[in-house]
């Protein structure tokens, strides 16, 4: 269908032109086509960066023939030139036909992946800000349209983090949400992941969470004091767990023993119905337990990935990969670190996506939806075991940091969990309640559950508050 309005003539700038301005210009081309005429220049061109090309390919946009190159370069007169860096802001070139400029800061993955071991986890940042610049370039051409310029960006964390300094008097509007609004979520998201993250790495070196509460200070402010639930039993070991919750001793004994930490609220591979040749991503994956035991249910023809954010637990997982090969004989297992809401996966590349007790954990759980509906392929399912609530929490439990880190101050109501599915654009949605786990854990006493009893009202049990629940959804074809 024709618009009405002409095409803009859009600039993104940045200062290399080698990796953000180029994933823009990308990005525009295969999505706006029809509205914007993209093009993409630095102040100081510094060529291509092959891991900018490498992550557009995964998304399917080929940008391997883009040249590195200065504004005047072009011989266009833009409508409006975007910056997409600092530096390209701070400069800010004079340009003919006096074009808006509007500022649009993206985090800068060279810098970012810094510390990276290897290509593979440096793809990580690589993938989330294209993936941030991707969601910005869906709102064009019409937040640039906007008498006020207002920016829209994915991330939070880069409009908090962006300077207020204009190449002219109109890209300084207030942005929706507000700095200081988009400096609380930042702030907040970021606080929670790296509580998370510290609890999680004193696990994985600890190799459980009963030896990690053993060395964990008892002023420790992380999780590990104590606390139990679906993160680690305190009072039974995990292959109790394991067992209680419905993993077969044959499953037990496909996965490494260091792999199992007794982390699980559920069995997501057996509501799965995992078939040969299929392609597994697991969210959270810790010390890979689940991706071991999806690995032999699709075989040597199957694939399965294991994303997790805290490198300790990747680390892990992937010296536990030697002991799955020698156990099964296959070698389809792989772990990649990243976070759940930005997946270092490509486009419709997954049949199956697992999770165990672990969406709970993300600050921003309908972003992991959305995660999850982008990298299934079409007619894909997720199949999810996860803890969530029948009622708001008493406050003194969701303030507990040991709750959250146990999967329970961060779980959303069972509704609400529905909606974020529904509005990810998965369909054929089946929430099946089971609140035996919560009734199993509070009757061995498990420490953090004996807590969350003492902030109860009295007369009341978890279980009226709390359920495990297996969530199955999927794709439309």
């Amino acid at each position: 269908m024709a618009h009405a309005d002409p095409k803009l003539k859009v600039l993104f700038l940045c200062t290399g032109n080698s990796c953000r301005s180029q994933m823009a210009e990308g990005w525009a081309l295969a999505l706006k086509r029809d509205r914007v005429d993209a093009y993409s220049a630095g102040t100081g061109p510094h060529g291509l960066n092959p891991l900018a090309v490498r992550a557009m390919a995964e998304a399917g946009v080929d940008i391997s023939g883009h040249t590195s190159k200065r504004p005047g370069d072009i011989g266009v007169e833009f409508d409006v030139v975007v910056t997409v860096c600092d530096s390209a802001h701070e400069s800010c070139p004079i340009f003919p036909g006096a074009p808006r400029i509007v500022h649009v800061g993206f985090d800068d993955p060279p810098r970012l992946a810094k510390g990276a071991a290897n290509d593979d986890e440096a793809m990580v940042h690589y993938r989330r800000v294209r993936d941030e610049i991707r969601k910005f370039i869906e709102t064009l051409p019409d937040s640039i349209r906007d008498e006020r310029l207002v920016p829209v960006v994915a991330s939070a964390k880069a409009i908090a983090s962006a300077e207020p300094k204009c190449c002219d008097t109109g890209c300084c509007a207030p942005a929706v949400p507000s700095r200081q609004e988009a400096s609380q979520i930042a702030a907040s998201g970021d606080s929670v992941r790296e509580k998370v993250r510290e609890g999680y790495a004193r696990i994985a070196i600890a190799g459980g969470w009963s030896e990690a509460q053993a060395a964990a200070a008892p002023s420790s402010s992380a999780c590990c004091a104590g606390a139990g639930g679906c993160c680690g039993p305190a009072t039974f070991t995990p292959e109790q767990l394991a067992a209680a919750i419905g993993y077969s001793s044959a499953e037990l004994e496909s996965a490494p023993q260091d792999a199992n930490m007794g982390l699980s609220c559920g069995n997501p591979t057996a509501i799965a119905s995992l078939k040969p040749g299929e392609t597994v991503l697991d969210l959270g994956a810790g010390g890979g337990f689940d991706c071991f035991v999806a690995g032999p249910k699709v075989g040597a023809s199957g694939r399965v990935i294991g994303v997790d954010m805290t490198p300790e637990m990747v680390t892990k997982a992937r010296r536990n990969i030697v002991s799955y090969i020698s156990q099964t004989g296959l070698n389809n297992v792989e772990f990649r670190l990243g976070e759940i809401e930005s997946l270092p996966v490509a486009d419709a590349s997954i049949d199956v996506v697992i999770s165990n007790c672990v969406l709970n954990l993300a600050p921003d759980k309908q972003r992991v939806w959305n995660e999850i509906a982008r990298v299934l392929k079409r007619g894909g399912r997720a199949c999810i075991s996860d803890l969530a609530l029948l009622k708001p929490l008493p406050e003194a439990v969701r303030q507990d940091v040991e709750a959250l880190v146990g999967c329970v101050a961060g779980a959303v109501l069972v509704e609400q969990t529905r909606q974020e599915i529904t509005r990810a654009g998965l369909c054929d949605i089946v929430l099946n309640i089971k609140p035996q786990y919560i009734d199993a854990m509070t009757n061995w006493e498990d420490p953090l559950y004996r807590r969350i009893v003492a902030a109860l009202p009295a007369g009341s049990k978890p279980s009226d508050y709390i359920t495990s629940l297996d969530v199955i959804a999927k794709k439309p074809t």
